[in-house]
């Protein structure tokens, strides 16, 4: 961190101490410019705005600092708290859950636990304004706040449609679009564990939606909680069998699971439905692949580009099927025109450095292996690849 950011928030810790709220405030705002992931800059932040009784505040920053360092109790136990006190006690539950997961412990964590199982559903919303009462006894909210939501999803704005979802949500417990909308949003986030939460409501909600349910297991695959996904597609498909984005995520789910060919049938049956589902073809042509069909899998990818010729990934599964078939140069024009889509496609610099090698251009090679690695560090093939072409 840079000296000058350090002083700024060293100087609002002292005015801070000394109870000078506002100057601390005004300076932990300063350093939230430059470093708006600043931690304790958030977390301090949020104290000042709890002293004041402006919750609503709180609760961001204090999410962005858990969410900047995991590792504090302190930050989980203000996040909780402010979510409480803010009458979000379900996603205060889910919060500290997932805490408890990453090893959050402790004799205050406990008292919490305990206290915010003592507060119902009945009880939090008692302690809302009486226009909060009225709302909370329909079912429905104003269309143009609903609109709202979905338009600031819709434009990725996540942060606000967040805030929209969790306050329909609370004031219209029993709309259904409300918490759907709150978990894609949640989901977008990678925050998976608190779209559950949303995701299932959705469910319990409208049980007829399979839309709702596709969602659901969209939210479990990603958990790793493959079975359950499964389920939550089938489900989809039973209430809607002519949702072709469920049969291609149930495809996807049963790949992982190691079930080609069913998920060969489920590939099929969505493209069946959707001829024109892109996505679809391509995860086709991996399976195909997978199963050693390369000539199959080959027109897959193929049939993928040409319903999406900027389709990245497809370029460049193409481009590893060509190597597999021998076809050397035509694999280099596919990586090629894959970087080109997208620059920043780590996995298609090293394919491309792969081929290079074989084709003894060892130097583009390295060049290729450093351009993955520097795009993701952490790519363990690129260094074992560009430690080889550097021995040879």
């Amino acid at each position: 961190m840079e000296l000058p950011v350090e002083q700024t928030f060293q100087q609002a810790v002292v005015a801070h101490k000394k109870g000078k709220l506002q100057e601390a405030a005004d300076l932990y705002n300063v350093v939230l410019k430059t470093h708006p992931t600043h931690p304790d800059a958030n977390y301090n932040l949020g104290l000042i705005a709890i002293s004041v009784n402006n919750i609503e505040s709180a609760v961001p920053l204090f999410k962005t600092a858990v969410e900047a360092n995991p590792k504090i109790k302190q930050f989980w136990l203000g996040y909780i708290s402010a979510l409480a006190k803010s009458n979000q006690i379900e996603m205060a539950k889910i919060v500290l859950k997932q805490g408890r997961k990453g090893g959050l412990a402790g004799e205050e964590v406990d008292t919490l636990e305990v206290q915010l199982k003592k507060i119902t559903p009945s009880k939090s919303r008692q302690k809302k304004n009486k226009a909060n009462n009225q709302n909370a006894n329909k079912v429905n909210p104003p269309q143009s706040q609903l609109n709202n939501l979905i338009e600031q999803y819709q434009m990725s704005n996540y942060k606000e449609a967040e805030r929209l979802g969790l306050l329909l949500t609370q004031q219209f417990p029993k709309h259904q679009v409300a918490w759907k909308v709150l978990g894609a949003i949640l989901g977008q986030t990678d925050r998976k564990a608190e779209a559950i939460y949303a995701n299932q409501t959705a469910v319990a909600l409208s049980p007829q939606d399979a839309e709702a349910h596709s969602n659901l297991g969209i939210t479990l695959k990603e958990l790793g909680r493959l079975d359950e996904a499964v389920a939550s597609y089938k489900q989809a498909i039973a209430l809607k069998p002519d949702l072709a984005e469920a049969h291609c995520n149930l495809g996807n789910t049963l790949k992982e699971l190691g079930r080609l060919d069913e998920a060969l049938a489920s590939y099929r049956q969505a493209i069946a439905l959707k001829p024109d589902f892109a996505e679809a073809h391509s995860n086709l042509g991996i399976t195909l692949k997978e199963l050693g069909r390369l000539d199959e899998a080959l027109a897959s990818y193929t049939q993928a580009i040409a319903l999406k010729p900027d389709y990245a990934e497809a370029h460049s599964n193409l481009g590893v099927t060509l190597k597999e078939l021998g076809r050397l140069d035509e694999a280099l024009a596919s990586y090629t025109q894959a970087i080109a889509l997208k620059p920043d496609y780590a996995e298609a610099h090293s394919n491309l450095g792969i081929t290079l090698k074989e084709l003894g251009r060892l130097d583009e090679a390295l060049a290729s292996y450093n351009q993955a690695i520097a795009l993701k560090p952490d790519y363990a093939e690129a260094h074992s690849n560009l430690g080889i072409t550097l021995k040879n």
